[in-house]
């Protein structure tokens, strides 16, 4: 039986991500991620429930748990709306 070597994480992304277009895909994922979690961190901090949040937004719950799970696809009239449910005014900063 041969001898299984282990591997590292850091090693697994450096591999994985050896080309330009793997490392800007792995970045706009990573912002996904994080657009995605502070969503939910808005909810929460509000003291709100899915339900809650739909209720305000005129929408179905089912509705608010697919925007939780996937972002892509949501406007910024969505998020703008989603933010004002939890109490949040959205704003859009820019980088150069």
């Amino acid at each position: 039986m041969p001898k299984i070597k282990p591997v590292s994480h850091e090693a697994v992304v450096k591999r994985l991500l050896d080309t330009p277009e793997a490392q800007a895909a792995y970045e706009e994922m990573s912002e996904e991620i994080a657009l995605l979690e502070q969503l939910t961190q808005w909810r929460e901090q509000a003291g709100l429930t899915r339900s809650e949040v739909a209720e305000r937004m005129g929408i179905t719950p089912p509705a608010i748990s697919r925007l939780e799970r996937n972002i892509t696809k949501a406007t910024w009239h969505t998020l703008s709306r989603y933010a004002a449910a939890c109490g949040i005014k959205l704003a859009i900063s820019a980088k150069a």
